[in-house]
């Protein structure tokens, strides 16, 4: 389908977390920017999204950069890129048709599957995955980005099960190096991007 510009407001989202320490490294790349290479850069960063009932949109990618733009009041119109058209769905099929797709992610940052009614429908109310966070600040030396949905959601999780959440907040480069090893498991092998 054609790209076409969407304010910022009037994108929901499809997960119930993201990666606060990477939303504000987001911003502060934003910021730095003059506008028209602020500009080009959203060009290429087109938002993939849904078309759900009631007309309403549903990103599917990229809630780091709209949670960065909102959180520096960079709230205008971005371009869109519709995947699909499912607005005569009622809430229930259209949800169920999103998970088969993998294009949402109704998982909170301990691990729960939560019911799709939890999930926000503004970006600023997405809560902190510090798991997500950690995935992210490994992910090219941990994994390769193969552009799996959820990649680094899944990846946290995994981490998630071997290290605490106190640990995260006292010392973030162990944690990493931690994770680092955690990576090369074999119980990772399953795991979207394993490195061998």
């Amino acid at each position: 389908m054609a790209q076409k510009t969407i304010a910022v407001a009037d994108l929901r989202p499809t997960q119930l977390t993201l990666g606060l320490a990477e939303v504000s490294e987001r911003a502060q790349k934003l910021v730095a920017m003059n506008a028209g290479d602020r500009r080009d850069y959203l060009a290429r960063k087109a938002i993939p999204h849904v078309i759900g009932p009631g007309g309403r949109i549903f990103m599917v990618d990229h809630h780091h950069l709209v949670r960065a733009l909102w959180k520096v009041d960079l709230e205008g119109a971005v371009l869109g890129d519709c995947l699909d058209d499912w607005s005569g769905d009622d809430f229930p099929t259209f949800w169920r048709r999103m998970k088969a797709a993998a294009r949402c992610w109704p998982i909170d940052a301990e691990g729960n599957q939560r019911p799709f009614a939890a999930i926000p429908t503004h970006v600023k109310d997405l809560t902190d995955n510090p798991w997500r966070s950690l995935a992210r600040r490994v992910r090219d030396r941990a994994f390769t980005d193969d552009d799996t949905p959820f990649q680094e959601f899944m990846w946290g999780d995994y981490f998630r099960s071997f290290m605490s959440r106190r640990l995260l907040e006292i010392d973030l480069d162990l944690a990493a190096d931690l994770a680092l090893k955690l990576a090369r498991l074999d119980e990772a092998q399953d795991l979207p991007g394993f490195k061998d």
